[in-house]
């Protein structure tokens, strides 16, 4: 299938006749890339429109971390780089091909030509601006932050887990009345009961008991406290990246709705501008 007949397979250019798509191929360049080539950096000054005639690209963008996030991607028939082309921005996101790619692209000049000659391709590139709007703002909902709980479970080894059993335990009021139940009936059987006091006043038995007790519940509980102090470091630190995290996919998404406001600002005054070149003269 030549050019011509893949260009008419795409919906950017479904309204336009044979003649009109061979006079925008013979503008567009041909261009193609190895599986995981890179094909737009991130802050990478404005370049070209591309048409995806082949093969398949994906769309992705750094958190505050440097962790790469998955935004988006597209197949044959879609098309990139054109926020860039509407405000001669930097390059927000970074579009890689996963296999062997194929594009034709335009320049700027050629693409905002294009789109004053063709209205429904600029309506087309606003739908898939929306899109991607969309999945950056439910990327945001859905990564920005990690459960406290289970992130720190998931560093929880058994000891730990045994200790914060334990300091539950005792610090309960189950706990209380049972040593309170059981510290009654002990003194008041040895020093009520007709026979068999096994620990006799002044509770020697019982003291030794009950010291045992507190020196193996003072270590334990404080391990516990220690891994309650490393949580709350845990959740402040969750929370700092959780504010780093929107505060860089917020402005990002105010920066697209500044640029796609600016451009069709544009584009508006110059199609007025073009329609009053095209009215005859009174």
């Amino acid at each position: 299938m030549d050019d011509i007949q893949t260009l008419k397979l795409i919906h950017l250019f479904a309204t336009m006749d044979d003649q009109e798509l061979a006079g925008v191929r013979g503008i567009m360049h041909d261009n193609h890339y190895a599986p995981g080539q890179t094909i737009v950096h991130e802050n990478e000054e404005s370049g070209d429109f591309h048409v995806v005639v082949d093969g398949e690209v994906e769309f992705l963008i750094a958190d505050a971390t440097g962790q790469e996030l998955f935004l988006d991607g597209c197949a044959k028939g879609g098309f990139f780089g054109e926020l860039s082309m509407l405000t001669g921005e930097p390059r927000l996101i970074r579009v890689r091909a996963t296999e062997p790619v194929r594009t034709l692209s335009f320049d700027r000049a050629s693409f905002h030509d294009f789109l004053l000659k063709h209205p429904h391709a600029g309506i087309d590139v606003l739908t898939a601006l929306s899109h991607r709007l969309y999945r950056t703002d439910k990327l945001l909902r859905s990564c920005v932050s990690r459960n406290v709980n289970d992130a720190h479970e998931d560093k929880q080894s058994l000891g730990q887990k045994i200790a914060d059993k334990f300091a539950g335990i005792m610090g309960s009021w189950r706990f209380i009345i049972i040593q309170s139940a059981i510290l009654a009936f002990w003194v008041a059987w040895n020093c009520l009961a007709p026979i068999f006091h096994w620990d006799e006043y002044p509770f020697i038995f019982l003291n030794l008991a009950l010291s045992f007790q507190a020196a193996y519940a003072a270590p334990i509980i404080m391990m516990s406290q220690n891994r309650a102090s490393d949580k709350d470091r845990l959740s402040a630190e969750i929370d700092h990246q959780v504010n780093i995290k929107a505060e860089v996919k917020t402005g990002l998404i105010m920066a697209r709705l500044d640029d796609l406001e600016r451009s069709m600002h544009f584009l508006h005054h110059e199609q007025v501008a073009l329609l009053n070149q095209a009215k005859p003269a009174a």
